[in-house]
């Protein structure tokens, strides 16, 4: 059951099998496979299960299908002890009938998995900044200018391309969950979605939330003047580059460290 342990100290005691990923494993091959692992009297039994474990991965997507125990009874009959199937979150919309039977069991990070449900691209980090940007790439050289001016980045969180203010709601919700987080920057490009729009969700999802942390907002692109001037009319100065914001966002961030969240005004900086 421990195969963990059994591969770093006992490695010659696993049978493995590598098989062609176009055709799948032969029944010639599961049943040296079988027999290798000394369980040649159950070969029929062993082999059927094991190409339905190995189906389930293209047919679901999967990173991982493992059955851990697998239990062999007395009448030679084989049973799954306990199984575990990870699906590959990108592809979750093509199975909603697994959804829809066993319900949504999500395990992990507990930021992780609330941003999960609310449909966001969300990874936790170690630091106490909170990160969101409208695509994966600004998300990460975002990431990079904060540790460079000297702060540690709290999560990653990629909204995507636009910054509706729902989205942005949820985004900031989920991270203000880290009581960690002193401040948050965000870095948005507004190409197809307007400037004045993604400034206008920015307020409403601040406000709805009564957010009292630090907020700095780099806003640039399509009508990003309307936009600024929006940030600046609800107490939210907005940085003229990227750089400019990390380092606000670090500098107030850290004024904040042995206050109470309560202390930090109406969220603006």
């Amino acid at each position: 059951m421990d195969i963990e342990q059994v591969a770093e100290e006992s490695p010659e005691a696993i049978a493995r099998l590598y098989p062609n990923p176009w055709r799948g494993p032969l029944d010639f091959e599961l049943g040296q496979l079988v027999y290798d692992t000394g369980l040649g009297e159950h070969a029929r039994p062993l082999i059927a299960l094991i190409k339905k474990v190995y189906r389930a991965i293209p047919d679901y997507d999967a990173l991982t299908a493992e059955i851990n125990p697998l239990v062999i009874t007395r009448s030679g009959e084989v049973v799954a002890g306990d199984a575990k199937l990870e699906m590959d979150d990108n592809s979750a919309w093509r199975h909603k009938d697994l959804e829809q039977k066993y319900g949504s069991v999500i395990e992990g990070d507990p930021y992780e998995v609330e941003a999960h449900k609310r449909g966001l691209t969300y990874v936790s980090l170690d630091g106490d900044i909170g990160i969101i940007g409208n695509g994966a790439g600004l998300c990460m050289s975002t990431l990079d200018l904060v540790q460079r001016a000297g702060g540690r980045p709290a999560n990653f969180c990629d909204i995507g391309g636009g910054a509706k203010a729902e989205v942005v709601e949820n985004a900031l919700a989920v991270i203000l969950m880290n009581p960690k987080v002193k401040g948050v920057l965000i870095n948005v490009f507004g190409g197809i979605t307007r400037g004045d729009e993604v400034a206008k969700g920015i307020v409403t999802a601040r406000d709805n939330l009564k957010m009292r942390l630090p907020l700095v907002v780099r806003l640039s692109g399509t009508r990003m003047e309307e936009g600024r001037e929006i940030l600046q009319k609800n107490g939210i100065e907005p940085g003229v580059s990227a750089w400019e914001a990390a380092q606000k966002i670090v500098e107030v961030s850290s004024a904040l460290v042995g206050k109470s969240p309560s202390k930090t005004g109406d969220g603006a900086a």
